[in-house]
């Protein structure tokens, strides 16, 4: 039967696809690489002292190699040989301090770039991608699996390497002693390779259940923490305890089948190599009972077997290792080979300036196939010009929305920008056309002024002043302590949503850009408070295109124009007379609040 290494099999693949991450830290790994080689020297040379010390100096046997001055005085000779075994002994545990400290470094920069390119590939992927992933199972993936990559390239390159060369060096040697020991000594090598073989398979597999079991949990406390208020509000601790608590222990079940199957291939390499010592033993015992071998020759003998049996050990654990590491190393290549849906075009249109003309042509859109949001939608927006898109749940106004800056494709259709398709762009140049709010506003953990700031880094005094005073922040932060410099918390959390809303609000307005979207700017405010908020919102925005979405029908009477979507398709467009007409003879199809 034809052996075959399961690191080699599983994990080969694996690390070979992200083994250029190891590349910008060769010098490193070349530096431990010398550390290895001069450490499996000076670890071959470690029995000798031994050997002079029980055949020259306890039995009388003069060892040619001992200069004579040595060999006269067996009491200087045995200091020597104890000098000789501390000196060995402290220059391979400098050696092997070297080493493991420059794969520390090596492995947890090479950790380091492949999270970096995972995250930086995580905020590529579209909302279509992130609805088919959970948010959990993401951040096992970033986290976790991420991390299990240092055991894997650096332990399942470096570590085993260095485990083979030391078993080649000992058998080497084992052979010029003795060739046939070395023969006994070797001959549970295809025994334990067939342990780590047979169990190899069976691990990966546990290990891979193990890791989508965590990744579940990862989801299940992601969902209950982040809606804490809810379970709280409607008790549902109990409940959500015992979903996490059945996926909790679904992974404990996986990680026990995991780590009995590794410890049944240690178990089995244990019997293999005990067996394989004590036929040594036996024959070498023989050998020196005939006058074949001395004691010292014995017992060095036994010593290198030790030290060839204690990689072979250390093989065995490793290996089950790294078999887990390529599991959550598959997970990370997963999500690294995904080409996200969004990208620039190789020679990106190249524009001097965007005026804000929006245009779409017989436009669907489907997140799932057979299932339309947008069914043909057509129209035109003039620079400048303000549009509210009114519209029952589901209509399709988000959506709508989300085609302009292109965080989505149309199914079919074309969204053009000042007469180009949005996709002839560079993605990034598109995006900064637009300031957008989204209806569930989110901020990012720091101040007020770092959240406003991140809607235009390099934005001017002025334009912060004029960002803050239209949307309300300026007089928001009056009543604060620390002003502009209050933290928000984690999402917002120190913020009510009325404020949120306005921190938001002023982020997009900071960016000053040619086009304003704004999904229900106003959902967190009471209604008069929203309709000051729209007006003192829309004065001074001249020559902006603004593109308001909402539900609040005083928010619709302040625009020129209004389209109103029904169904993923236009129903009414034109003044807000002519959409309120629409709505009165439709009212059966409409909210409450905009039938009274």
């Amino acid at each position: 039967m034809r052996l075959r290494w399961p690191k080699a099999r599983a994990a080969s693949s694996v690390a070979r696809q992200l083994f250029p991450y190891t590349r910008p830290h060769r010098r490193t790994f070349f530096s431990a690489s010398v550390c290895t080689l001069f450490f499996v020297v000076v670890d071959l040379a470690r029995p000798w002292p031994v050997k002079i010390v029980i055949d020259q100096v306890i039995l009388g046997e003069p060892w040619t190699v001992i200069p004579a001055a040595l060999s006269r005085n067996p009491m200087l000779l045995l200091a020597v040989s104890c000098v000789a075994l501390l000196l060995l002994a402290t220059l391979s545990g400098v050696l092997a301090y070297a080493r493991t400290v420059l794969l520390a470094q090596a492995g947890h920069a090479v950790v380091a770039d492949i999270r970096k390119d995972l995250y930086k590939r995580l905020l590529r992927m579209s909302g279509g991608f992130h609805g088919k992933h959970s948010r959990g199972d993401l951040l096992v993936r970033l986290t976790g699996d991420a991390t299990a990559m240092k055991t894997l390239l650096v332990e399942g390159i470096f570590a085993l390497a260095q485990e083979l060369i030391l078993i080649v060096g000992v058998l080497l040697v084992m052979l010029l002693l003795d060739w046939r020991l070395a023969l006994i000594a070797s001959v549970t090598v295809p025994a334990a390779a067939w342990i780590v073989t047979h169990y190899g398979r069976r691990l990966k597999r546990a290990a891979q259940k193990q890791r989508k079991k965590e990744g579940e949990i990862g989801n299940v406390a992601n969902e209950a923490l982040s809606a804490v208020s809810v379970i709280q509000a409607y008790s549902l601790h109990q409940q959500a305890s015992r979903w996490f608590r059945e996926r909790n222990r679904s992974s404990k079940n996986a990680g026990v089948r995991a780590a009995r199957l590794e410890g049944s291939m240690s178990r089995w390499t244990e019997i293999a190599i005990a067996a394989g010592t004590a036929s040594l033993l036996f024959f070498g015992a023989r050998q020196v009972l005939d006058g074949r071998l001395t004691a010292g020759e014995l017992i060095v003998f036994v010593s290198y077997v030790r030290a060839f049996y204690k990689p072979m050990r250390r093989l065995s654990t490793r290996s089950a290792r790294v078999l887990k590491s390529a599991a959550a190393g598959q997970r990370v290549l997963e999500i690294l080979q995904t080409t996200p849906d969004l990208v620039s075009p190789e020679h990106p249109l190249k524009v001097s300036g965007v005026r804000g003309q929006i245009e779409l042509n017989d436009v669907w859109h489907e997140y799932s196939p057979g299932h339309p949001v947008l069914r043909g939608v057509s129209l035109s927006i003039e620079p400048g010009e303000r549009v509210a898109v009114w519209g029952h749940n589901g209509a399709g106004k988000s959506t709508l929305a989300a085609l302009l800056p292109r965080l989505v494709d149309p199914t079919s259709g074309v969204v053009r920008l000042d007469g180009h398709d949005v996709r002839q762009f560079d993605l990034d140049f598109m995006r900064r056309q637009f300031g957008v709010v989204f209806q569930d506003s989110v901020l990012f953990d720091g101040s007020i002024r770092e959240n406003v700031l991140l809607g235009s880094p390099d934005a001017s005094p002025e334009a912060i002043d004029e960002a803050l005073a239209r949307s309300g922040v300026a007089t928001m932060v009056s009543r604060l302590r620390d002003g502009l410099d209050t933290a928000v918390g984690a999402s917002g959390q120190a913020l009510s949503g009325g404020e949120r809303q306005r921190v938001a609000l002023a982020r997009a307005l900071v960016r000053r850009a040619p086009t304003l979207l704004l999904d229900e700017p106003a959902a967190s405010l009471d209604a008069s408070s929203a309709v000051m908020f729209d007006r003192q919102l829309l004065d001074g925005l001249d020559g902006v295109t603004v593109l308001l979405i909402t539900h609040h029908w005083p928010s619709v009477e302040a625009l020129e124009r209004v389209i109103v979507l029904d169904r993923g398709r236009v129903v009414a467009d034109g003044p807000p007379a002519q959409a309120r007409a629409w709505i009165d003879r439709h009212s059966g199809l409409l909210p409450v609040e905009v039938r009274s």
